[in-house]
């Protein structure tokens, strides 16, 4: 794995962390649209060069678990 493709995949985890681990009502949908973004730019990536079919694991996990979280947010 390449220096540039281990710190993009650092990066949309720490955002995806960072929302999945917000406590503060007023700030979660900010960061659910950030982790959102940041999983679909790394899965552009990700398909646009030999694919890691771990972390397109991944990755798809936490899209599925993004959209969940959205929705449970818009019914509280």
């Amino acid at each position: 794995m390449q220096v540039s493709q281990a710190r993009n995949q650092s990066v949309w985890k720490q955002v995806y962390q960072d929302a999945l681990f917000e406590t503060d009502q007023a700030r979660l949908r900010p960061k659910l649209e950030a982790a959102l973004r940041a999983v679909d730019d790394r899965l552009f990536e990700v398909r646009s060069n030999p694919p890691d079919r771990r972390e397109l694991t991944e990755l798809e996990d936490a899209k599925r678990a993004i959209g969940y979280l959205s929705k449970v947010e818009l019914e509280t």
